[in-house]
């Protein structure tokens, strides 16, 4: 499995990855690799840190890179975009597909399929929870009793930056189910 790898931040999204293919009946037929937090860096920068490293491995097929927008999802994807080129690899597009980024990168000795999802939709600032909760059915009757749970910590109880509150929302409905 060496030859496809999906190169993820952390074991939440390992999780998201796995489930989903078992969801669809699809076998997890490449390694998952997680770049957590540790003291070289965030998750994130050590992601992309491996990028050009997993570029350049002979045996190489496929990488597919999952990565959180954060703030902004263009600024990621220059992120992503500016390492595969230093790694010898120009033609990769300068803004990412809205359904999904799937290039074949050439660098004269072989080719490489390079794909790549920022969460939560490759155009929106985001995390893996928002892409979680895109999936929470409409009218799911545990999420407005999850917002109001949320609503209802007074602001200087709240252990959680606003910015993660999607992670405490997704978190707190996934305790309540079956």
């Amino acid at each position: 499995m060496g030859n496809r790898v999906l190169l993820v931040e952390g074991n939440d999204d390992e999780y998201v990855v796995r489930n989903l293919c078992a969801a669809h009946g699809r076998e997890v037929d490449f390694a998952i690799e997680k770049t957590e937090q540790g003291s070289e860096g965030s998750g994130v920068e050590n992601l992309l840190a491996q990028i050009p490293v997993r570029l350049k491995s002979s045996e190489l097929e496929r990488l597919a890179i999952l990565v959180d927008a954060d703030q902004d999802a263009s600024r990621r994807w220059q992120q992503i975009r500016d390492r595969v080129r230093r790694a010898g690899f120009p033609d990769v597009p300068d803004a990412p597909e809205r359904n999904g980024t799937v290039v074949e990168l050439n660098d004269g000795f072989r080719t490489i399929r390079l794909g790549v999802w920022i969460m939560p939709d490759n155009t929106l600032p985001g995390m893996l929870e928002n892409f979680a909760a895109f999936l929470v059915p409409e009218d799911e009757r545990m999420m407005p009793h999850v917002d109001r749970f949320l609503d209802g910590i007074p602001e200087e109880e709240r252990l959680f930056a606003e910015i993660h509150r999607p992670k405490a929302a997704i978190h707190a409905y996934l305790a309540v189910q079956r």
